[in-house]
């Protein structure tokens, strides 16, 4: 059943106003009346998910390193000044849904063990570019949700029969722009799509269907 109305996300939190990732953009999006957030996973060096997109700190820590080769203690904080947030932090927050971006490989395990540890699993919604983590994940735990997320080129160039061919519980993550060029190749799946790559919800009104979820920079 399609949805009557998309749930949104803020990316990474509310991050056209607030430090990406952080334990204040994802309150703030929840404040500001979003139903949750997507936030970027990797674990550090003694198997803490931690919650960061990129691999190196630089760009939003008070300090640089590679998360993975960094055991937690060894973190520094974030540039608004909180402590570098763990996935066990996100995961208190009291958001409708939370979509767990799998950043690298391996991480998945930890990912998977800390949403289980907060009785969280039906809050959660994972998803990869590495679609080899993704079912390592599923595999372990059927009952997780967990979904493949495409760069524009890669679901630009999706075929009906490649997706007819995925299985019927996994979530499919495109950009918007994918499916604006060609919706009716994604229409069948509304009920399943969570659609990233805008900045505001209006830019996905011109669809002729209802997309599940929508992640975006602000309202």
């Amino acid at each position: 059943m399609v949805a009557s109305r998309s749930l949104i996300l803020g990316h990474r939190g509310l991050s056209s106003s607030h430090l990406e990732n952080s334990l204040e953009a994802f309150s703030a999006a929840l404040a500001a009346g979003m139903d949750g957030f997507e936030l970027d996973v990797q674990p550090t060096r003694d198997g803490v998910s931690v919650i960061l997109h990129d691999e190196d700190l630089h760009r939003t820590a008070n300090g640089g390193g590679i998360l993975r080769q960094m055991k937690v203690a060894e973190l520094p904080a974030l540039k608004n000044g909180e402590p570098l947030p763990r996935l066990a932090d996100a995961l208190d927050l009291p958001a409708r849904l939370i979509n767990v971006e799998l950043k690298g490989e391996p991480g998945w395990q930890q990912a998977l063990a800390t949403v289980e540890a907060a009785e969280a699993l039906d809050r959660v919604l994972f998803s990869s570019f590495e679609h080899s983590e993704v079912l390592q994940l599923w595999a372990a735990c059927l009952t997780a949700r967990c979904g493949f997320l495409w760069e524009t080129d890669e679901a630009l160039d999706l075929s009906a029969e490649e997706l007819a061919d995925l299985p019927e519980a996994l979530w499919l993550h495109p950009p918007l722009k994918a499916v604006l060029a060609r919706p009716g190749l994604w229409a069948p799946y509304a009920d399943r799509l969570a659609l990233w790559g805008m900045k505001t919800p209006a830019e996905a009104a011109g669809l002729p269907f209802t997309p599940a979820v929508l992640i975006v920079d602000g309202l």
